[in-house]
């Protein structure tokens, strides 16, 4: 691929492109720091300048070719998540709101007053465990996947709690200023928390903690727990739930 034409053989991008896959499994963000990176260093360097001018084409074609195989690996299937053994079996083991990409499984169980989901899905950008919980997060809250996915928690509220009613078509979600991690047990974990508002209203209706279990390989393991919100509700790190799904 790389000698079409039978131009001379373009070592530098050969390296470059090695070099980037193996930074996939080391650097954090991933794609998000290589790409810039990468860019920058072509800029700067006049003998990088001199070689993308030579082989601009090529270099472009192999780039697109590099991405589109990045973006299909996201539909590799992932692993079954499992719950803790208190939990009793799932009410649903998919999510019929969730994106096709990246490739995802959810299992959904009701315990305690709460929504608790186990959702394994592929981090396309980066195959490294470092930053893949906070990076995929960022991203999904910005490509508005975690909007969708709380479609169904809100759906479940609805049926197992008589006193919550919100329409699941209506809401908005709020992300919580928090410390980043929280320590659960001997470790600490990536956490993410959430406001669930009713559109065009301030009152907040029920509370999302998302805790993160990055894995390296590109899977990514995420427990939700989405509690209405109740006033003997203290426990916003819910300590009980995620210790029993660490256990």
């Amino acid at each position: 691929m790389l000698k079409f034409r039978e131009e001379d053989f373009d070592k530098s991008m050969m390296y470059g492109v090695s070099g980037c896959v193996l930074l996939l499994w080391i650097i954090p963000w991933g794609l998000f720091v290589i790409i810039p990176l990468t860019l920058a260093l072509s800029i700067a360097s006049p003998a990088a300048r001199e070689e993308w001018s030579r082989f601009k084409n090529r270099r472009i074609a192999i780039s697109i070719v590099l991405i589109l195989l990045l973006n299909s690996f996201a539909f590799y299937p992932v692993s079954e998540p499992e719950g803790a053994e208190q939990w009793g079996n799932p009410i649903a083991t998919e999510n019929p709101h969730a994106a096709a990409w990246p490739a995802s499984e959810q299992h959904t169980w009701f315990y305690d007053g709460a929504v608790i989901g186990i959702v394994n899905a592929r981090a396309p950008h980066t195959f490294c465990a470092w930053s893949q919980d906070s990076s995929s997060i960022a991203l999904g809250v910005m490509l508005g996947m975690h909007d969708q996915r709380m479609r169904q928690s809100i759906e479940v509220m609805n049926s197992y709690i008589p006193t919550f009613s919100i329409d699941s078509e209506a809401f908005s979600l709020e992300e919580v200023e928090t410390e980043g991690s929280h320590q659960y047990g001997d470790e600490d974990y990536f956490v993410a928390r959430f406001n669930v508002k009713r559109d065009g209203f301030e009152t907040t209706l029920a509370t999302v903690l998302i805790v993160g279990f990055p894995n390296i390989g590109g899977e990514l393991t995420l427990l939700s727990i989405t509690r209405p919100i109740i006033p003997i509700q203290d426990d916003v790190f819910e300590e009980k739930i995620v210790l029993q799904y660490i256990e």
